[in-house]
């Protein structure tokens, strides 16, 4: 997507349960007339870069080839992680300019910011905290969680009694994504599996030494949800450290202290090969499916609470009060794909081969256009794979995102 075409969202509530907080605006893909102005803006941002979720152990137990050790215990952000999130953020306080030089009104930074951290995991709970030193010129504030550790409806308000309500769906809608999976895969996701499984077991489909990549997905239960397991969702995990890797510089030449030499220099044409493998699986698993818009109702119910500026009251007793112009939530890639799912976006970069790679930022603007309408509008902010890499400061490219549907409930 070459081109920054402005595109309408209209901010819809779903999920039983749920009140609109405002009637959806007209569903358009025109910019609002001159003289618009920016009203509010929600931000929903992807944690920075990580170490893998799986210590090097249990990699070379599932792969059998020895891992690179990383600098931070599985899962936590690294210091590289946390400067390229950090550019993130200033780029998108540039881009919003919330130091508010550039003499617009009303200048969206003159409040406070509001930054509401996934108390689920350090990274989440560090990130919100970059999130709020960066989004807050000239004011000192910090992000908020729940307790460290404790879930957050938030951002999964899949709750166990809705698993017991709709478990058999829930399997149902497995067996029918495992069944659309083995008629009709993406060629470019078996190239990936391809490549993934010449990197690692070359030979192990035919001897059944080692994982085989190229299995069909079967259906199996996870923490007490019906979910999919194969091949497919262990090449999808290694599809992203890989980039994990590479972001992280460790598969850096001439660094023998921090790589392995099956790693060796990763080309970013083998994570372009790859990653359609990890985007398909989460597709598949977060985008579909009966729990959905269950997943993400909570969010979207404080999103257009705080686009009719109506006071939101959050799990810790935070207040949002009205005259807080920005939100802004620290959460993860199954966050993002949650939000895409129930307000029908997608979206493409063609310098970044992972469509929710780390610091990957969805921002839900409010605008009111030259004859007093409201507009809403839908903007992706990422990095570029070098970028990443890098750490630049000023790195985060804006972009506006596809809609690919017109029925955001």
């Amino acid at each position: 997507m070459n081109r920054a075409l402005i595109l309408s969202l209209a901010l819809a509530l779903g999920g039983a349960g749920t009140a609109r907080a405002a009637s959806s605006p007209v569903f358009s893909a025109v910019e609002p007339e001159a003289p618009a102005r920016l009203e509010r803006v929600v931000l929903i941002a992807r944690h920075g870069i990580r170490s893998p979720t799986h210590d090097a152990r249990s990699l070379e137990q599932e792969t059998g080839v020895v891992w690179p050790t990383w600098p931070v215990a599985p899962g936590e952000l690294t210091d590289h992680g946390r400067a390229t999130l950090d550019a993130m953020m200033q780029g998108v306080a540039r881009y919003y300019d919330l130091t508010c030089t550039q003499n617009a009104s009303p200048c969206l930074g003159a409040t406070p910011p509001f930054i509401w951290a996934d108390s689920a995991d350090n990274r989440t709970r560090e990130s919100g905290q970059i999130m709020a030193r960066a989004l807050s010129p000239g004011h000192e504030i910090a992000a908020r969680s729940l307790a460290a550790g404790q879930h957050d409806p938030v951002f999964d308000a899949v709750t166990a009694e809705f698993v017991k309500q709709h478990h058999d769906q829930m399997a149902q809608d497995a067996t029918q994504l495992a069944r659309n999976d083995k008629q009709a895969r993406p060629d470019s996701v078996n190239a990936g599996l391809a490549a993934l499984q010449q990197l690692f077991a070359p030979q192990a489909c035919e001897t059944g030494q080692g994982p085989c990549f190229e299995t069909g997905l079967v259906v199996s239960e996870k923490k007490g949800r019906p979910s999919l397991s194969g091949g497919m969702t262990l090449a999808a995990m290694l599809a992203e450290n890989l980039l994990l890797i590479h972001a992280q510089s460790l598969d850096r030449a001439g660094d023998e202290s921090a790589r392995e030499a099956w790693v060796g220099e990763i080309n970013p044409a083998l994570l372009t090969t790859v990653l359609p493998v990890h985007d398909y699986l989460s597709r598949l698993v977060r985008r579909q499916g009966v729990a959905v818009a269950a997943r993400s109702a909570v969010m979207a119910d404080i999103i257009a609470h705080f686009m009719a500026g109506e006071t939101i009251r959050l799990g810790d007793g935070s207040i949002v009060l009205p005259a807080t112009r920005l939100l802004a939530f620290a959460g993860h890639d199954t966050t993002l794909d949650a939000l895409a799912a129930r307000y029908g976006l997608d979206w493409h970069f063609s310098d970044q081969p992972d469509s929710t790679a780390p610091d990957t930022t969805l921002a839900f603007e409010q605008w009111r256009d030259g004859k007093g309408r409201i507009v809403y509008r839908a903007r992706i902010f990422h990095q570029s794979l070098q970028a990443l890499r890098d750490g630049k400061s000023g790195a985060a490219q804006p972009l506006a995102v596809t809609l690919t549907r017109a029925d955001l409930r």
